[in-house]
């Protein structure tokens, strides 16, 4: 098919064009809202930038492509593992035969995502890196079109979760934890009141070998003798 062909058969997806106004609309008053933030500003000052971040995400996620629920190609809807290690997909299936080893694939990379699929950036989180992220964010849009293929989009909502994560950290009470990396995080108890994500970090690269889970056995429970069928008569 010819290049005029191609372009006499687009069809603009409904709704692409309210959608792409909306999004930039969005950014253009969130940019300068971030403009308007200084280093020792309070957590406060944060709350509006995260609301809007959140909802120019909402726009851009439905511009882009749905996600799966699980990250996995071969079975995108199937039951979700609560425990995926980090660098697996949030499939149970391929999961559980990753543990057995009996999953010939290879693990991709390492990332942190959301139930939904979307990135989750590592700290520390501050101004600058919220800066920074915005400009990531608006030099993907820049070049957004009605034609933008879709994985342009899904590029955009990324960039905005990235950033409304950064926000939402920023917008939480400062040194809960004292922790640098996550400055709004609860304290995990167990942990001499450390911080609960970093703590939770901890524990997981300790149980792993190589990058991978250590599986612990459960001991056998101990086999109960059946007290027969119902009704029926013991022997003498």
């Amino acid at each position: 098919m010819s290049e005029t062909q191609r372009s006499q058969t687009y069809s603009v997806p409904t709704g692409r064009p309210f959608l792409l106004n909306e999004l930039r609309s969005k950014l253009a008053s969130i940019g300068d809202a971030v403009r308007g933030l200084w280093v020792d500003a309070y957590p406060a000052e944060y709350e509006a930038v995260t609301d809007d971040l959140y909802a120019a995400f909402r726009v851009a996620s439905n511009l882009a492509p749905p996600r799966s629920r699980t990250g996995c190609p071969v079975h995108p809807d199937g039951a979700v593992d609560p425990e995926a290690p980090q660098g697996w997909t949030r499939c149970l299936l391929c999961n559980s035969a990753r543990r057995r080893g009996t999953h010939p694939a290879s693990i991709p990379p390492p990332a942190r995502t959301t139930g939904l699929g979307y990135p989750v950036p590592d700290g520390p989180y501050d101004l600058t890196r919220l800066r920074e992220q915005m400009n990531t964010v608006n030099d993907l849009s820049y070049s957004l079109s009605l034609r933008s293929v879709d994985a342009e989009f899904a590029e955009v909502a990324d960039a905005l979760h990235e950033a409304f994560c950064i926000a939402r950290e920023l917008s939480r009470p400062r040194n809960t934890s004292g922790c640098e990396i996550h400055p709004g995080a609860p304290t995990d108890p167990t942990a001499d009141g450390a911080c609960v994500f970093c703590a939770g970090a901890a524990r997981r690269r300790a149980a792993e070998r190589d990058g991978i889970p250590v599986i612990v056995p459960r001991p056998s429970s101990p086999v109960r003798r059946g007290r027969g069928r119902p009704g029926a008569r013991r022997s003498v």
